[in-house]
């Protein structure tokens, strides 16, 4: 850990846990440095400091945080999400929050769309037509649902005739499904080919679940006792 928390003011810990607390999205190293060293009014002082000093670095605040809550014993734990963090409860309350859980999880993913969620996580930036050809059934409306839901969006368009939108997924997706990044994706890369490739013939069904099965284990489902964390 950097820092001690006793060289740090535990009144500064305690803004650092309310913001992680209260925040629906993840928190960036910028949003904690822009919480806890506010601007300061220059515009009757041209020469007063744009900011308050930094006494000590975000990722230092975020370590010692982490020993405040160990210390009290808060079954509360730190998770990196892609370049933020967010507050998850920790593994051994999990099964009793089952329960809540499923009166919560109101945009549960079905069989169907967490497959083609699967193939854009792991063949991003993925068109349409592929994830169409290798399942074998249109993917449309569960492409429309996964960007309503914001685990998926539009990265571009293919160099191709029509100019075909190219998926990818989000940082939401990330957040959803407890990783770092992509490179957390069990056996990251093994589905993955190039876009510009003409499509060659229809992929087995078998590979699509496959791919659903992969990212189902990289975040269980909330019905799962497997599944240790839980957003606060």
């Amino acid at each position: 850990m950097n820092g001690p928390e006793t060289a740090i003011d535990p009144e500064e810990l305690r803004l650092l846990f309310a913001l992680l607390f209260a925040s629906p999205e993840p928190v960036t190293l910028d949003r904690v440095r822009e919480v806890l060293f506010p601007q300061v009014a220059v515009e009757d002082d041209p020469e007063a400091p744009a900011a308050a000093a930094e006494r000590h670095s975000p990722r230092q605040y975020l370590d010692a945080l982490e020993d405040w809550m160990s210390q009290r014993g808060l079954p509360l734990t730190l998770r990196q999400v892609g370049k933020a963090y967010r507050l998850l409860t920790t593994e051994d309350v999990a099964e009793a929050l089952i329960s809540v859980r499923k009166k919560v999880h109101q945009d549960r993913l079905g069989p169907a769309a967490l497959e083609v969620l699967s193939l854009v996580a792991y063949r991003q930036p993925v068109l349409k037509a592929d994830i169409d050809a290798i399942r074998g059934v249109k993917s449309g409306p569960h492409l429309r649902h996964l960007l309503d839901l914001r685990l998926a969006r539009i990265l571009g368009r293919a160099d191709l005739p029509g100019r075909p939108f190219l998926y990818g997924t989000t940082r939401e997706f990330l957040d959803r499904f407890g990783l770092r990044g992509l490179d957390e994706l069990p056996e990251a890369g093994r589905l993955a080919v190039p876009v510009e490739a003409p499509p060659a013939e229809p992929a087995e069904p078998a590979e699509s679940v496959a791919a659903a099965e992969a990212i189902a284990v990289a975040a269980p489902t909330p019905d799962s006792p497997a599944s240790g964390h839980q957003s606060v």
